[in-house]
């Protein structure tokens, strides 16, 4: 399959730069009108981080479907695409997880970006922290119909079964299973209690952070074993989170700006005082 799991080497000092985590853009997914924001405010994003981020790290789903052929890609938000090589270029490392609506994405991806594509879970230090750091969609306990299908549709004969399938068709069939996974408030809230499960169980395994996207809410969970994010979506709200040598920010892009976020949580999974 098109994919590429090297990492790149990491300059002297540049971990101990700021790291930004951004998920869940679905860029293609909506409206022209929605897109033309959803992108003009990434791109506006992508531009304000030259200079500031030693890493970017995008946490799946940032395109609604992103599919390599092996003699075609339909490019999808060049924009986007040219920001994020320009980002790359000013010294960023842009490190993608593919999602369960992006896992496809390989080299095609990498030479029009300069990013390094990932598709299993991350694990890196930054700041003298050991994260672990994944799209998440499979990840907690449950839903094993999902489990079984997300299994199948990555195996190596599903792909390139898929690939024998003219583009345009192939876009299609991806746009109507996007379809599938509608995002609604009932879901997002129905998906909250495992993902914290999950995440709190990697602390319990000895990471000091443990961050996902895919449930489109942001996030946070401070505990005296370490700190939990859901960093939440671009697609509706924005949302960015920042590591920095004092520790996790949660963030939203609005008029022209990143700006500190107090994340909504649960009544009943309260957030730990720092």
């Amino acid at each position: 399959p098109p994919m590429a799991t090297r990492a790149r080497p990491r300059d002297s000092g540049a971990s101990e730069g700021d790291v930004y985590f951004l998920a869940d853009a679905h860029l293609g997914a909506e409206s022209e009108s929605a897109e033309f924001a959803k992108e003009r405010d990434l791109v506006a994003l992508l531009t304000a981080l030259r200079g500031r981020a030693a890493f970017l790290y995008l946490v799946g789903d940032v395109f609604d479907f992103w599919f390599e052929y092996r003699r075609a890609t339909t490019i999808q938000s060049p924009s986007v695409l040219g920001a994020l090589s320009k980002l790359s270029s000013a010294g960023t490392v842009i490190r993608f997880l593919g999602g369960n609506h992006d896992y496809w994405a390989g080299g095609t991806f990498e030479s029009l970006t300069g990013a390094a594509v990932f598709r299993d879970p991350l694990i890196e230090t930054h700041h003298g922290l050991r994260l672990f750091t994944a799209h998440g969609d499979g990840l907690p306990s449950g839903d094993l119909g999902y489990r079984v299908l997300r299994a199948i549709i990555r195996s190596r004969p599903a792909i390139a079964a898929f690939r024998i399938v003219p583009p345009g068709i192939g876009a299609a069939v991806g746009r109507w299973a996007s379809g599938l996974s509608e995002i609604t408030d009932e879901r997002i809230r129905n998906a909250i209690p495992a993902m914290r499960a999950f995440l709190l169980g990697k602390l319990e395994d000895g990471f000091d952070a443990a961050i996902v996207g895919h449930v489109h809410r942001q996030l946070i969970w401070r505990t005296d074993r370490g700190t939990a994010v859901i960093v939440g979506d671009w697609m509706r709200s924005r949302s960015v989170v920042r590591l920095a040598a004092d520790g996790f920010t949660t963030l939203r892009w609005s008029n022209g700006a990143l700006e500190e976020t107090s994340p909504e949580v649960p009544k009943e999974e309260p957030v730990a005082a720092d």
